[in-house]
């Protein structure tokens, strides 16, 4: 697991290095660049890819926003902020009896992530990108929302903060005359804490709206 962390890691540095690279390169075409800000939000499902957790969780459903901005030509820089609500196996808290523990509890529990994400997005041409994005994740248990995800043994009690993190594939469509896009991507992602990690993998559909910034 923490050579899976490391490599994770290892992928974030190297995105966001190449960000910074491109930036410098291309720094003499900013003027030309679409001075809009931009919105969008949409929807979330995923399920659990590590085997402890997929023991005892299966789907999560949730809700993205984003606003973000050109930085380069082929460069977006923005802000993520995700919900996710995430359901315990079929028949799970029959597992519960008056004598369990707060983990056994939790352990059979649904249970949010809130994460909030600075975000840095590819343009990879004809409509498809790549983003990579990391921040701060934090988890409510409906067993006890101070718990968190203390039902995960490597944290060893109550984990409600943590490091989350994502990478992502995705397409935009363009729909009718006025080319409104909606992006369906792939994504990769990490709740980090005390040097373990518990990731999921799912697809997001989210709809982009436009601001105008200036003239």
């Amino acid at each position: 697991m923490k050579k899976a962390v490391i490599g994770f890691i290892g992928i974030l540095f190297f995105f966001f290095q190449s960000s910074f690279a491109q930036q410098t390169t291309e720094k003499e075409n900013t003027s030309e660049l679409d001075k809009s800000i931009y919105f969008s939000a949409g929807l979330n499902v995923s399920i659990p890819v590590h085997i402890m957790m997929y023991r005892s969780h299966r789907l999560a459903i949730g809700a993205n926003a984003r606003a973000f901005k050109n930085i380069a030509p082929k460069t977006q820089f923005g802000l993520k902020f995700d919900y996710d609500y995430r359901f315990t196996k079929n028949n799970s808290r029959k597992q519960i009896t008056p004598e369990s523990t707060l983990e056994e509890r939790a352990l059979h529990s649904n249970f949010s992530l809130f994460s909030l994400k600075p975000n840095v997005q590819f343009d990879l041409g004809s409509n498809w990108y790549l983003g990579v994005e990391t921040g701060a994740g934090y988890v409510l248990s409906d067993a006890d929302p101070a718990f968190g995800m203390g039902f995960v043994s490597e944290f060893a009690g109550p984990q409600q903060f943590g490091i989350s993190s994502g990478l992502y594939l995705g397409k935009y469509l363009l729909l009718g005359p006025k080319k409104d896009k909606l992006g369906i991507s792939l994504d990769l992602n990490q709740f980090l804490a005390h040097g373990h990690a518990e990731n999921s993998i799912g697809i997001k559909c989210y709809y982009v709206f436009r601001k105008k910034h200036g003239n």
